[in-house]
């Protein structure tokens, strides 16, 4: 499970960012998976609640995974396509010819911190 090293990972941005803002805790992670990102949002989920206990920044952080569907632009058609499946294949005319547009990305979107007031 790469999960845990990818969440291991993360935790040493959280606690970067934590430094730099001054902030005591890590409130809410928000976090984009793309459906070609080789990450499977349910590990990501039970990996974070594993490094909870480990992590006391973010002990009681929030975890919100947004699912990125996979979307393709075709050169064949000339249009946009959302793929249901991982069959690269265009669903308006057949065409093979298609670029990955989103879908692949692994993203830290949004980081909610506490930090105590009076200190700074």
């Amino acid at each position: 499970m790469h999960e845990l090293s990818i969440c291991q990972g993360l935790c040493n941005q959280l606690g970067q960012l934590a430094r730099e803002h001054g902030a005591d805790r890590i409130r809410k992670v928000e976090i984009e998976v793309g459906t070609l990102s080789n990450v499977v949002p349910e590990l990501l989920e039970q990996a974070f609640a594993v490094m909870r206990e480990r992590v006391p920044l973010i002990a009681e952080a929030r975890l919100v995974i947004r699912e990125v569907q996979l979307l393709a632009h075709c050169d064949g058609c000339d249009s946009d396509q959302k793929l249901d499946q991982f069959v690269f294949q265009c669903p308006a005319c057949g065409s093979t010819k298609l670029d990955v547009r989103q879908g692949e990305d692994l993203l830290l979107r949004q980081v909610e911190l506490e930090i105590e007031e009076g200190v700074r």
